[in-house]
């Protein structure tokens, strides 16, 4: 291993290595351990430490459950030392870079920034990389007396301000630094778009299934899952202090059984970020809306099949027959206050509009477009929608191209897009990773190239894409990402126009 120079920071020196002449700095803390007292409180800034911070290898990951798609062998786990970012430069020097920061994502339960390897992205477009860990589940997103809210985001935020202060030692620019991620993290990048502590600390967003959903952030879902999971661990409201000295285990244990608990009652997300007084004062859209991230460029997108990827998880499914589609969509309806009337004309608002577009009207395909529609496709529509208002700088693309895993039954799925995103691809389909093909190398350069022209300069435009324009409410110009990459106009209209006349909206 080619170990880099000492790097000083405003940190602290440390060291890194060279790999493939990208210099890699990994495990570095941002914040202070969150343990004792600063288990379930805000986060404090890292002191200066001493000595030179090794920064050859990943540190641990944050506390979560092992699930059927954690690595193997399973990530080491520390509470106290896995709030920490990692870093590739092309270059230490005065060039001063765009920076583009990675948040994972995972339903706010699981993840990590280790879990990406972004060196080809890095490399092809010379930009400076971060990636980072925050705190997940029920050490981020508890309401309880004297804990603050949305810990979650409020460590990303105490990241961003780590890298506005050095990231100048590492190359980078931070007067231009993008946030992006997808899931969980497309959906924090769009909730620090609302938040007032994270104004200044970045320029760009990329929303990769990212949204805010109209449903979400609700205080009381939040306090529904503090008590289930006070009750699990036997606690009660006011021993605070009991819970910050419970094993990290045991925490972990009661979070899995609580987020399936909250599951099977229709609470979705059950450690997601919420509405609270201080940290996120009203609904992202809300702020989105009224212009309150005016100032900052935008992309956000969705995949065409979201909602098969649960499939892709469950050992258990099976594909749904005609006559239970009804019950389905009946059931749907009622989880978001619409009309349960509506039922008819929802399947066959969906049945013209998927043979118009060519795309399979089967029972399953119509449930599927239908959570897909609810959970990410219209909520980003809106999003997009609101913030094209203010800022000409926002740009909408729907991901299409197609998993060839196990014969292509599941499609455009969620998380498919990130292997395109970073260029990392095996020799055979391991799950959302395609193989690597002449055709995931095309579509990964172009796609590699939209993501880096558009955080060194906020437009995504280049050479070998057609041209795409900016969105707004009337033509609603979306690129779509496919083999044959195509700009369409509103596309699957009668889907967006049904739901707009749901009334889940008209609190917007």
């Amino acid at each position: 291993m080619k170990k880099t120079d000492i790097i000083e920071t405003e940190a602290g020196r440390l060291q890194g290595y060279i790999d493939n002449n990208i210099l890699v700095f990994k495990g570095i803390p941002y914040v202070e351990p969150p343990i004792g007292e600063l288990r379930l409180n805000a986060p404090i800034l890292k002191k200066s430490w001493d000595g030179v911070l090794e920064a050859l290898k990943f540190g641990p990951e944050v506390p979560q459950p092992i699930t059927a798609i954690t690595p193997e062998p399973y990530p080491k786990q520390d509470e106290a030392n896995s709030l920490i970012l990692n870093i590739w430069t092309p270059g230490v020097d005065a060039e001063k870079r765009p920076v583009m920061v990675w948040i994972h994502g995972g339903s706010f339960l699981y993840g990590s920034g280790s879990r990406i390897n972004p060196i080809n992205l890095t490399r092809r477009g010379n930009v400076v990389l971060v990636t980072i860990n925050y705190r997940l589940g029920a050490f981020a997103n508890l309401v309880l007396p004297n804990v603050p809210g949305n810990i979650d985001l409020l460590d990303q935020i105490a990241a961003l301000k780590w890298i506005r202060r050095n990231i100048e030692f590492f190359g980078g620019d931070p007067e231009n630094i993008t946030i992006f991620g997808e899931s969980a993290g497309g959906q924090s990048v769009c909730i620090l778009m609302a938040m007032p502590k994270a104004k200044g600390l970045f320029h760009r967003v990329i929303a990769q299934s990212g949204r805010a959903m109209p449903q979400g952030y609700k205080l009381s879902d939040r306090k529904t899952v503090t008590k289930w999971l006070l009750e699990e661990l036997n606690l009660k409201p006011d021993e605070l202090e009991k819970l910050r000295k419970l094993p990290t285990e045991k925490i972990v244990d009661a979070s899995y059984k609580i987020q399936q608990k909250a599951n099977s009652k229709g609470i979705y997300l059950a450690f997601g970020p919420y509405v609270d007084s201080k940290n996120l004062p009203e609904h992202p859209l809300k702020a989105i809306k009224k212009g309150f991230a005016k100032g900052i460029d935008l992309i956000i997108g969705t995949n065409l099949e979201e909602w098969k990827f649960w499939h892709f998880i469950n050992p258990n499914f099976k594909e749904l027959e005609a006559k239970a589609l009804p019950k389905l969509i009946k059931s749907a309806l009622r989880y978001l206050g619409e009309d349960e009337n509506m039922v008819e004309f929802v399947i066959n608002s969906y049945k013209e509009s998927r043979e118009e577009n060519n795309l399979s009207s089967k029972p399953q395909d119509i449930i599927d477009a239908f959570i897909t529609d609810s959970r990410f496709h219209i909520p980003a529509i809106k999003f997009a929608e609101f913030h094209s208002n203010y800022q000409k700088n926002t740009y909408m693309y729907l991901f299409s191209w197609e998993s060839t895993f196990q014969g292509g039954k599941f499609g455009a799925m969620h998380a498919l897009d990130i292997a395109f995103v970073f260029n990392r691809f095996w020799d055979k389909d391991y799950g959302i990773i395609p193989k690597k093909s002449k055709d995931t190398e095309i579509l990964s350069a172009k796609m590699m190239d939209v993501w880096t022209s558009f955080a060194r300069k906020g437009d995504p435009n280049h050479k070998n894409i057609p041209t795409w324009p900016q969105y707004d409410n009337k033509r609603r110009a979306t690129i779509v990402f496919d083999n044959n990459i195509q700009i369409w106009e509103d596309p699957l209209k009668k889907e967006r126009e049904m739901w707009y006349d749901m009334k889940i909206w008209s609190q917007f």
